[in-house]
């Protein structure tokens, strides 16, 4: 009796040590399992975001560089029709920026580019159809210099830049009057003409290139400010026609192009990560 008594018992550890080998197997894989499904973010952020993302805004000043052409119908040399020069208008706009180090003294700067320009007619004293306008990204590829202790970062380089076209037309002539002295004699009406029709241009989106350079100041590890030049080399396409009520829609006159290459300086407070 007492070494069957003894037989159970060995059975009953054994089959105990069994149960929580099992456990701590299945509890093992469940920490193994856990640790991959949850990543360590503390580590990532410290390796690839602390000191190599920032975070801005700032504002830039764009002016024109290439912004006459010969006043040359017959040989099309004008921009388009009788618009043979542009104007900067509108020179200032906010502009958000992305930077990213990925290794030291090389940087990704994400940013915005814009630029617009009133047409000017030589037919007509003063005469604008309007206001040609581009605005988007640029990404840029810039090298580091730094000096003092990282305090102050020179840089250079150069990228791409894609603009969305638009033109806004001024009233008198969208609705198709002589002159905005005509259209002001008439009590500047709203309404078109006896033509049934108005006149528009278009402007295409386009890509351009660009060229950098500038400092940026650290007064502090998480602050800094950037103080920059960027020259922009676009040219986008645009369409003159008449615009009639549906289905007739949009006949194009005449195509042509708005050289707009221009100078940009900008300054940005950005917040370092």
């Amino acid at each position: 009796m007492t070494a069957m008594k003894t037989d159970t018992s060995s059975t009953k550890r054994a089959i105990l040590r069994c149960a929580i080998s099992r456990a701590v197997a299945v509890a093992s894989a469940a920490l193994a399992l856990d640790a991959v499904a949850e990543p360590d973010f503390a580590s990532f952020r410290e390796t690839w975001i602390t000191d190599r993302l920032s975070i801005g805004i700032g504002v830039a000043s764009s002016t024109l560089t290439d912004s006459e052409r010969p006043k040359d119908v017959a040989g099309r040399r004008t921009f388009v029709g009788y618009v043979w020069k542009l104007e900067d208008a509108e020179r200032a706009a906010f502009v958000p920026e992305l930077k990213y180090w990925p290794i030291d003294n090389l940087r990704l700067t994400l940013t915005a580019d814009h630029v617009s320009g009133r047409t000017r007619n030589y037919n007509l004293a003063k005469h604008s159809d309007g206001v040609a306008e581009l605005y988007g990204p640029a990404l840029l590829v810039e090298g580091l210099l730094p000096l003092f202790d990282n305090k102050l970062l020179l840089h250079a380089g150069g990228g791409v830049v894609y603009g969305f076209g638009d033109f806004s037309e001024v009233t008198w002539w969208k609705l198709g009057y002589a002159s905005e002295d005509s259209w002001n004699t008439l009590g500047r009406p709203t309404v078109k003409t006896r033509q049934d029709h108005y006149r528009r241009i278009f402007v295409d989106d386009a890509f351009g290139w660009a060229v950098s350079a500038g400092c940026a100041w650290r007064p502090t590890p998480r602050f800094e400010l950037d103080l920059s030049l960027r020259h922009v080399w676009i040219e986008p396409e645009c369409q003159f026609g008449y615009e009639y009520s549906a289905p007739r829609g949009f006949e194009k006159h005449q195509d042509g192009e708005f050289t707009m290459n221009h100078l940009s300086v900008a300054i940005t407070g950005s917040h370092v990560f």
